[in-house]
């Protein structure tokens, strides 16, 4: 009865009908990359605060093209190399500090890995959960064994499983090395961005290894700058930071900054909270198009079909009805809406699950993060399906307040 009465009502006006589905859609997308943002950023702010308590400094690395091009001239490598040495030595003997350099590389199997160097500070900062096996203790970073035990993401484990060994050249260095999986990472297990709280690196293709004593005699200028970015300085004051500084900057070879985590978080608010203000009033104004259509289109359908209306009423339709087929008509543009906002979320979260090296995910555009997918999903249907269920009962509890011989007219 419901189907027959939408189809001979409220379907009647095609062109309608298909512009409120539109402009549900466009609300459907807007609205969820939007919550999918906020939930991110909350996520990655809660994941910093250990960073926060500790009063830590982050380094940012600043150098120019010009610096760049210079120093990594054939010619002039093995004089930045040596500058890098005795930079990373200073730093080694004289601060307390986190360290974490990434370079991307090949397993054996033609599986595309970042092979990720860590120092033993990284994990106190960067809570990674363990699925299987153990973290690195003391002995890995003493360890001078031809052996280097590693962590490995849940889908480097797929084919490197714990206990296996294998081999890799490992980019940064430019050597093959052998590695044993001593721990497999929790599936989706990431690094946030200390600079864009809506970025995280995610590790399921990546290798941890241990920053070992036989490494840190050898720090290359490329591993020392890769691990400039995110460098965590920590218990050291303003003044031990500046000759942190002026080490890193002598000779005019780099340009590295630190700076706080509070000041990075406050940055990064600074500009996010206006283009996450400009999405919500966009998907607002959408939403109120949406509802301007439903309300208008559900009006005139209703008008214009009183007289049927009427003639079901006398024939046992109760008013009730014409409320609840009005109400059945939009929860099913309602789900059909939210339907392409599904399939694109679900397929670009198992592209990104399974991608290749470094995935790292901006959440306005992209990003993988099941709960808050869930979330913000299911978030954005409720209030679609709040906002213009209520709109579309409203005008069909209008129409029932008409008397009914108002409703059969002149005819």
């Amino acid at each position: 009865m419901y189907f027959e009465f939408i189809k001979n009502v409220f379907l009647k006006k095609v062109v309608l009908t298909l512009l409120t589905l539109l402009c549900l859609v466009s609300f459907g997308f807007i609205s969820y990359h939007l919550l999918r943002s906020n939930l991110y950023v909350i996520n990655n702010e809660r994941s910093l605060q250990t960073l926060v308590k500790r009063k830590v400094y982050v380094g940012n690395d600043q150098s120019t093209g010009k610096q760049f091009s210079r120093n990594f001239k054939q010619k002039n490598l093995a004089k930045t190399n040596a500058h890098a040495r005795k930079v990373f030595a200073y730093l080694d003997k004289n601060y307390h500090y986190s360290l974490r350099w990434s370079f991307d590389s090949n397993l054996n199997n033609g599986d595309s890995v970042s092979i990720d160097t860590v120092n033993s500070n990284f994990f106190k900062f960067y809570l990674l959960h363990i699925a299987a096996g153990r973290k690195f203790n003391s002995a890995d970073y003493a360890s001078s064994s031809s052996s280097i035990p590693v962590l490995v993401g849940a889908n480097v484990a797929k084919s490197q499983p714990l206990g296996s060994k294998f081999t890799a050249v490992n980019s940064s260095s430019g050597k093959k090395e052998h590695y044993q999986v001593v721990g497999v990472l929790q599936q989706n297990a990431n690094v946030p961005s200390v600079y864009l709280l809506d970025n995280q690196n995610y590790l399921n293709n990546t290798i941890i290894r241990p920053l070992r004593q036989a490494d840190k005699a050898s720090v290359t200028a490329a591993q020392l700058l890769a691990a400039a970015q995110d460098l965590i300085v920590f218990d050291s004051s303003r003044a031990e930071l500046a000759k942190l500084t002026r080490k890193f900057n002598q000779g005019n070879f780099f340009k590295i900054r630190f700076i706080s985590v509070e000041k990075n978080i406050s940055d990064f608010y600074a500009s996010y909270k206006g283009t996450a203000i400009m999405f919500a009033v966009f998907s607002l104004a959408i939403m109120a198009v949406a509802v301007l259509i439903i309300v208008w289109n559900t009006w005139n359908c209703l008008n214009e079909e009183q007289s049927e209306i009427a003639l079901r009423i006398s024939l046992g339709m109760r008013q009730k009805d014409v409320l609840t087929a009005a109400i059945i008509y939009q929860l099913v543009i309602d789900i059909l809406a939210i339907v392409p906002v599904l399939l694109y979320a679900g397929s670009y979260s198992k592209m990104l699950a399974a991608s290749s090296v470094g995935s790292s995910s901006q959440i306005v555009l992209n990003g993988l993060l099941p709960r808050a997918e869930t979330a913000s999903l299911l978030i954005s249907f409720v209030l679609m399906l709040l906002i213009t269920v209520f709109a579309i009962a409203l005008v069909a509890a209008s129409f029932n307040r008409k008397p009914l011989a108002l409703q059969m007219g002149d005819e």
